[in-house]
C-alpha cells in the first residue's frame, strides 16, 4: 500500500519523483496545502533517493492527507473502491467528450463518497483552465456541493492554495470566474498573491473591486489595491469598516496596517492601542495582527514593533499559525537589530525560516529576508550577491518601494531617524 501511496501522490503532483528538487517541490507543497511538514530529506528516504527507513506512521498519516484522506488507514481502506469507480477515468472522459453536464452531474453525486473529491476538483479545475473552460469553472463554483462553506477550513485552503497555483501560470485569466462569489472565496480570498501585485492579481483585484458589492470582498479587494498603491510610491488611503459588518480577523488586521502606513507616527500607539482592546476577548491575536508583522517593517517603526512584542503570545493552536509565527520571527529579529540586541536577535535568526512561508507570500517575505542578510553581512562578496539577488527579484515583482537605496540604507537610516 506505501508504493500506490506514492505513485498516487506522483499522480497528484503531476511528476515523478526522482531526485532532490523533486522532494523539495513536494516537501514546499505539503506545506502550502496542509501547514505541515515533512522534510525533503524524510521524502527523499521514504521515494528511495536515500537510504530507506521504515516510514513513520506520522509521515504516512500526512502524506495520505495531502491526497485528501483523513489518515493512512482511511487511504488504505478506500483505495480499492476507489479503483473500482474510476472516478477519475469517468471525469476525464467527460472532458475529453465536453460533456459538462456529466461532470457537473458526477461532482454533485460523489461529494460525500469516501474518494479523494477534493484531488478531484483540483485536477479538474486544472484541466479545464488549460483548455480555458472558464464558463464550466464558473458553473462548478455555483454548485450547491461546492459551496464554500460547505468546507472546513483546511478542506478550503487545500483547494484555494492548489487552485491559486495554477493560476499564477496563466497569462490570461477569463474575468467569468471573478465574478463568482464562490470562486473568489475559495482561491482570491485564500491564496493572497503577493508576488503579483502589479500582476494577475493585482488586475483580478481591480475586477472584484468593481463588480462585487459584498462588503468584505470589497474591502479586501480595495485594501489590495491600496497596498500596492503604496508598494509603487503612489498615494494610498485608509480604508475603514464603515458598515460595521463581521470580517475576518486577518481582514481587519489589513486594514490597521492601512491605517498605521496612512497616520503620522505619533498616532500608531494610541490607533493600536485602541484595536487592541476591541479585539481583547475577539479571535486569536495571531490572526488580527498578521499583517502588521511586515507592514511594521516596510514602516521602519519600531515602537509598533515592540508593541506587537509586548502583546503577542508566541504560541499557536493551529497549524496555519505557524506561518503567522513566522513573519513575527522575522519582525522581531528586525526588532533586535535595530536595538542592537545581539542575543535576541540569533534567537529570532534561527526561528525564522524562508521555507515556512507561504507560497503566495514567499518572494515577498524573501526580499525583506534579503535586506536583514545584506546589512548583517560583513563580507563584500557576500553583499555583492545578496543585492544581485534583491535586483534581480524587484524587478520580478516590480515594487517601486523596494530601491537598491532601501536596501543599502535601511538599518542606517533607521537608527539616525531615532537619534
Amino acid at each position: 500500500m506505501i508504493n500506490i501511496l506514492k505513485k498516487e501522490i506522483e499522480n497528484f503532483l503531476g511528476r515523478e519523483i526522482t531526485k532532490k528538487s523533486d522532494c523539495e517541490y513536494l516537501s514546499d507543497a505539503i506545506f502550502d496545502t496542509l501547514n505541515s511538514e515533512i522534510s525533503p530529506s524524510t521524502l527523499r528516504r521514504f521515494y528511495g533517493l536515500l537510504p530507506p527507513t521504515k516510514p513513520n506512521i506520522r509521515t504516512l498519516n500526512t502524506l495520505a492527507q495531502f491526497l485528501g484522506y483523513k489518515h493512512f488507514y482511511h487511504f488504505s481502506k478506500t483505495y480499492q473502491y476507489k479503483e473500482k469507480i474510476s472516478f477519475t477515468e469517468l471525469i476525464y472522459a467527460a472532458i475529453k467528450e465536453n460533456n459538462d453536464d456529466l461532470i457537473i452531474d458526477v461532482i454533485e453525486q460523489y461529494k460525500s463518497v469516501p474518494v479523494d473529491f477534493l484531488s478531484v476538483i483540483i485536477t479538474l479545475v486544472r484541466e479545464l483552465l488549460h483548455k480555458e473552460r472558464y464558463r464550466l469553472i464558473d458553473r462548478m463554483f455555483r454548485l450547491k456541493s461546492l459551496e464554500f462553506s460547505s468546507f472546513s477550513y483546511y478542506e478550503a485552503l487545500r483547494i484555494g492554495n492548489s487552485i491559486g497555483l495554477l493560476l499564477q501560470e496563466k497569462k490570461e485569466i477569463d474575468q467569468r470566474i471573478f465574478t463568482n462569489e464562490n470562486f473568489i472565496d475559495f482561491v482570491y480570498m485564500t491564496f493572497v498573491d503577493y508576488s503579483n501585485l502589479n500582476n494577475y492579481y493585482g488586475h483580478v483585484s481591480e475586477i472584484i473591486s468593481k463588480n462585487n458589492k459584498r462588503n468584505d470582498i470589497l474591502l479586501f479587494s480595495k485594501s489590495i489595491l491600496e497596498f500596492r498603491n503604496f508598494l509603487n510610491n503612489k498615494p494610498y488611503h485608509y480604508l475603514s469598516n464603515s458598515k460595521g459588518e463581521k470580517i475576518h480577523p486577518i481582514l481587519s488586521g489589513r486594514l490597521l496596517a492601512l491605517k498605521l502606513l496612512a497616520s503620522n507616527s505619533y498616532e500608531n500607539i494610541g490607533i493600536l492601542k485602541n484595536y487592541h482592546i476591541k479585539i481583547k476577548y475577539n479571535g486569536d491575536k495571531l490572526d488580527h495582527y498578521f499583517e502588521l508583522f511586515t507592514t511594521s517593517i516596510l514602516m521602519k517603526n519600531t515602537d509598533v514593533m515592540r508593541f506587537l512584542i509586548d502583546n503577542i503570545t508566541v504560541q499557536f493552536k493551529f497549524q496555519h499559525h505557524k506561518i503567522h509565527l513566522n513573519s513575527f520571527y522575522l519582525m522581531c529579529l528586525y526588532y533586535y537589530r535595530l536595538q542592537g540586541d545581539a542575543k535576541n536577535e540569533k534567537q529570532f535568526t534561527a526561528a525564522f525560516n524562508l521555507s515556512n512561508c507561504l507560497h503566495s507570500y514567499k518572494e515577498f517575505m524573501h526580499l525583506l529576508w534579503l535586506i536583514y542578510q545584506y546589512n548583517k553581512s560583513s563580507d563584500n562578496i557576500e553583499k555583492k550577491e545578496i543585492k544581485k539577488t534583491y535586483v534581480q527579484l524587484g524587478k520580478t515583482l516590480k515594487y517601486a518601494y523596494f530601491s537598491e537605496d532601501y536596501l543599502q540604507n535601511y538599518f542606517m537610516v533607521t537608527q539616525k531617524a531615532e537619534q
